[in-house]
């Protein structure tokens, strides 16, 4: 397994004390998260007026940003660790899913196409990374994820430069057969974050990065903070975004009113062209429950 559902469950309880701009940090060892703690460094708002730096489109890449250019489907997403949590979303809203590594465990609902992640750049994560890759494109993944949170110490931990050597190495050669999206980096204040998504695109600057890919985390009383955060990386990157990891922390009740008004939000907005809630996993506050029906969240989250 990936993760402990008691680390979990306790460090969201121990967070939702978090408020205001505060980021959330979320700590994840080659899968979802573990440990959510306030940070002293607040989260980052991408600067809509400094430019980013440039990198090339795939001309494969659809011009729209709609939910179908990236997709196939709905915008909507399943982050999960064990694809039996999937199952009940058959027939339901979100149109892929991924599980933080290259292949999946199992067979995925009908209507929900598994989309590979290169977690990081050791040769345990990239061996086999091409031959999946290829593999799942050949099943219908639209776009692929690269490195999980390589701006945090304690996930795939990367400098810009190697994590570009990384790409070039591994993700460029899938240009053109899928959009290729720019490494996940959390909404961590500088150096973390998108100060961090900026310098690797400097260095990565003829490679081919189709989408932003983005996670972020804060209390769900801050509704506006996530907004703001988003819509400014869409305005300052003019790339599509995917938002693979989002969470917030609260109550029950919190939670859900955040998710219900993020969810037409996001589904909304047409520079958003993916998201993963966190996460389908057993918890009152994901997705599912241990025996893996829907909680009330992700009965939401599947219908809404």
């Amino acid at each position: 397994m990936k993760f402990t559902t008691a680390a979990v469950s306790l460090a969201l309880v121990l967070a939702g004390t978090a408020h205001g701009h505060s980021h959330i940090q979320h700590r994840r060892h080659n899968g979802p998260s573990q440990i959510f703690t306030p940070s002293s460094t607040p989260a980052s708002t991408p600067t809509a007026d400094t430019p980013a730096p440039t990198a090339t489109t795939s001309s494969s890449t659809p011009s729209s940003t709609s939910a179908s250019s990236l997709t196939g489907g709905s915008k909507r997403g399943l982050a999960f660790n064990d694809v039996g949590a999937a199952q009940k979303f058959q027939g339901k809203k979100p149109s892929w899913g991924y599980d933080w590594a290259s292949t999946d465990s199992g067979n995925l609902p009908d209507g929900i196409t598994y989309i590979p992640m290169l977690w990081g750049g050791d040769p345990d994560k990239t061996g086999s990374w091409l031959d999946d890759a290829n593999a799942a494109i050949s099943n219908g993944a639209k776009f692929v994820l690269a490195m999980n949170e390589p701006d945090l110490g304690a996930q795939s931990n990367m400098d810009p430069a190697s994590a570009a050597s990384t790409w070039k190495q591994f993700v460029e050669p899938l240009k053109g057969k899928a959009a290729l999206c720019s490494p996940a980096v959390t909404n961590g204040g500088a150096p973390m974050g998108t100060a961090w998504l900026d310098q690797f695109l400097a260095e990565c600057d003829s490679c081919t990065v189709d989408c932003i890919a983005l996670h972020i985390y804060d209390s769900a009383t801050n509704i506006d903070y996530y907004k703001n955060y988003l819509q400014a990386a869409i305005d300052k990157y003019k790339k599509p975004v995917v938002v693979s990891e989002f969470g917030a922390t609260g109550s029950t009740s919190d939670v859900t009113n955040f998710l219900t008004e993020m969810l037409d939000w996001l589904d909304g907005n047409d520079g958003i062209a993916a998201y993963a809630f966190f996460a389908d996993l057993p918890g009152a506050q994901f997705l599912v429950n241990p025996d893996f029906s829907l909680t009330s969240i992700g009965q939401l989250y599947a219908d809404h």
